[in-house]
Formats: structure tokens, sequence, C-alpha cells
């Protein structure tokens, strides 16, 4: 039961700090506040105004609202990591086709001297299929190397930091 008092009397006295305050200005333009109406004087009581001083709680940014910061932040709407990784992406596969085109090319060279020793079909079809396939090779590197700058043209326009774009 004291305890229940004792809660009571705490609350009680933590009311008033949430109480209003009083501004009011006497006949020579003297700003005055108070927390008590009582001392108010009489004849400024009606002209007496009550403000709300209750703290504003401060507001922390929630998960999603820091990511927001955060995307903003980032060049052309990515993070370093994206733009690494798309260019590790783009140099990795043209490296793979650029590796592999010099075999192929040999290999195109022998069925041609096959084709022409032997005449057989199988090696015009193998030498056909060879040569349509080297064709792909070199078109897709093409592609990569216009996606690879247009890639450095966006990272350009995005101020991406050029130890980037290695």
């Amino acid at each position: 039961m004291k305890s229940v008092f004792l809660l009571v009397c705490v609350m009680a006295m933590a009311a008033p700090a949430n109480g209003e305050i009083y501004k009011w200005t006497d006949s020579q333009g003297g700003v005055h506040f108070t927390d008590n109406s009582d001392k108010i004087p009489a004849k400024y009581r009606n002209k007496a105004r009550a403000i709300d001083v209750t703290p504003e709680k401060e507001q922390v940014p929630s998960q999603t609202q820091k990511q927001d910061v955060s995307s903003t932040d980032l060049y052309g709407g990515h993070d370093e990591e994206w733009w690494r990784s798309r260019y590790k992406a783009l140099r990795d596969e043209m490296k793979g086709i650029q590796d592999n085109l010099p075999a192929k090319k040999d290999e195109l060279t022998v069925l041609g001297r096959r084709r022409t020793l032997y005449h057989k079909p199988s090696d015009r079809i193998s030498s056909n299929d060879l040569k349509a396939e080297i064709e792909k090779d070199e078109a897709r590197i093409t592609d990569l190397q216009k996606q690879l700058q247009d890639l450095d043209a966006s990272a350009a326009k995005s101020s991406v930091p050029m130890d980037w774009r290695k």
C-alpha cells in the first residue's frame, strides 16, 4: 500500500513539469513569465497567454530513413559494390571470349586445310559452324566494348571515383 501511495505522490509531482507557462506584457512593455496564474497581477490577467512548453521528442531516423539518405548519396543511384561488380562482369566476360578466340581461329585454319585435302561434307559443316561461332564471339566482344564505354560514360556523369572503375 505504501508503494502505491509513493507512486501516486511521484506522479503528482511530475504533473506540474508539463504545466503551462503564462506570459504577459506590463504597461511599460516589459514581458513577464510565470508558471502560476495566481502570480499574474489582476489588471494583466485578461491579457496573459498560456504558452505550451512541453518538450518535443527528438525524432531518431528509422532504418528505412537511413537507407533512403544513403541511397541519395550514391553515385548514379548505385553503391561502390555495384560499380565494381558491373565493370568486373563485363571485363571478365570479354577476357574469357578473347582468350578462347585464338584457339578457335587456329582450329578453323586446321579445318580449312582438312576440307581442302579431303573434301568431306562433315569438314565443311564443322568449318562453317566454327566460322559462325567465331563471328558471334567477335560480335559479342564488340557489344561488350560498347557496354563498357557506356558504363564509363555513365560513371563519368555520376562522378564515380576512378579506382571503382578498375
